[in-house]
């Protein structure tokens, strides 16, 4: 099967698909009101990249079609001072050409071309984050992952206030999510005025120092609209904290594509086991964002369990 057709079978799949495609910003204000609701925010990792390569505008639309909340994607800057819309710090893997993106400009990244999961060149090329911004405003956040990762010789949180400029341009903050282990004193110097414009979801894991206490500062300065976990097993202090930040408002974030931020109930244990095992656990545990390598498969199984979802 060629590229074009594989991809005209794919539009035909997803057009066949019994989902409704509509998405507005409901799902939007509902995450930033803190209402309490049986809402489950299903965020796509790196859009949808089962049916189109990862980090693609093929990719995020798929994911908004199927009715994502939140999109994952990585951000990395150009030498000329661009983002683009890639995990990798090359471009080797993910596309026909080779490189360290912050040694190339947009314009030779923007000559080459995307390639499927299994290495196949596409037509797709490499999205700016300007094109991933206007393509998802209104309709999903998105997670703009990478940010904490400076260039070398930048000053500390560079990246971060550059993400922000290109923000304010596209007047998005407030439908960006960061999530970053960093402390809040450093948070706060870093975002300055614009942590509270944007979702910011410190993370909680076992190996932050003094890590109930970081918590506490977070809760206490800021609320946070959520946090994020990463519990490798049950007898983490990560694991016990869910409770008491699930107790004060703040919403529970989760990676579900990694067994070791789920102590194993992640989207390998839903697809391959049983969901009871995976997604179920999880939103049983109190989780309401759930992060996925399967946003479609997601969707469709809090469909089934009559959990509300986004377009319903």
């Amino acid at each position: 099967m060629t590229i074009k057709r594989y991809y005209i079978f794919i539009i035909l799949l997803i057009n066949g698909l019994s989902v409704t495609i509509a998405q507005d910003s409901n799902s939007i204000q509902l995450l930033r009101s803190r209402t309490q609701t049986d809402h489950i925010w299903v965020v796509a990792h790196r859009g949808d990249w089962k049916y189109a390569p990862e980090n693609s505008l093929q990719g995020l639309r798929n994911a908004l079609f199927f009715g994502a909340d939140i999109i994952e994607t990585d951000v990395r800057p150009t030498k000329d001072g661009h983002f683009i819309v890639m995990h990798d710090a090359t471009v080797d893997r993910t596309t026909n050409g080779s490189g360290t993106i912050s040694e190339m400009s947009l314009a030779d990244i923007r000559k080459l071309k995307l390639k499927t999961n299994w290495g196949q060149s596409t037509q797709f090329r490499v999205p700016t984050l300007d094109e991933y911004i206007n393509e998802a405003k209104g309709r999903a956040f998105i997670y703009l992952d990478k940010a904490g990762i400076d260039m070398p010789g930048k000053e500390e949180g560079s990246t971060v206030r550059a993400l922000l400029n290109v923000l304010r341009q596209h007047n998005a903050l407030q439908e960006a999510i960061f999530v970053l282990d960093w402390d809040y004193a450093k948070a706060r110097r870093i975002f300055s005025t614009a942590l509270d414009s944007v979702v910011y979801c410190p993370v909680i894991e076992d190996r932050i120092p003094n890590l109930a206490d970081y918590v506490e500062e977070y809760l206490r300065e800021l609320r946070p609209i959520a946090f994020q976990f990463r519990m490798a097993s049950l007898e983490t202090e990560s694991y016990r904290l869910l409770p008491h930040v699930l107790a004060s408002g703040s919403r529970a974030f989760v990676a579900a594509t990694w067994p070791l931020h789920t102590a194993g109930h992640d989207d390998n244990a839903s697809i391959f086991k049983s969901t009871s095992e995976g997604w179920g656990w999880l939103i049983n545990q109190g989780f309401t964002i759930i992060e996925t390598n399967f946003p479609k498969d997601l969707l469709q199984y809090l469909r089934e369990r009559n959990t509300t979802a986004s377009g319903e």
